[in-house]
């Protein structure tokens, strides 16, 4: 019975780091929350920063860098800039290895201690 229990909580510990470690990734291509179908561009947030801030928005691009590690930020480029999107915060993850891929990224648009404009993301969609 013990023996059986253990290897229980072992499949499950495995399985969840096998989901985790992908991002949570549903079949529809979504990570974490969604994003919204109203895509803004980088360039009109960079330019006008005040009417963005603490705003929802959704951005669209291709995903430029990762973090190496665990996918919990990455940098989307469209044809206007490019932003740093972080999912920390709503506690999920990219997959690895989607650098030159194209994202949607939702998030709220926040201004970091080092005073750069970042999307604390909610969701992101691979396109």
């Amino acid at each position: 019975m013990k023996r059986t229990v253990i290897s229980i909580i072992i499949i499950a510990v495995v399985g969840l780091g096998i989901w985790y470690a992908f991002g949570g990734e549903t079949k529809s291509g979504h990570f974490g929350a969604g994003v919204g179908a109203t895509v803004v561009r980088i360039g009109d947030i960079t330019a006008n920063p005040d009417a963005y801030l603490n705003t929802e928005v959704t951005i669209e691009g291709e995903l430029t860098r990762e973090c190496p590690s665990s996918g919990c930020w990455w940098y989307i480029k469209d044809g206007t800039g490019e932003m740093r999107a972080d999912s920390l915060a709503a506690g999920f993850n990219l997959p690895p290895n989607q650098v030159g891929k194209r994202f949607l990224t939702a998030g709220t648009v926040i201004r970091t201690e080092g005073g750069e404009l970042e999307i604390s993301a909610t969701g992101a969609k691979a396109k």
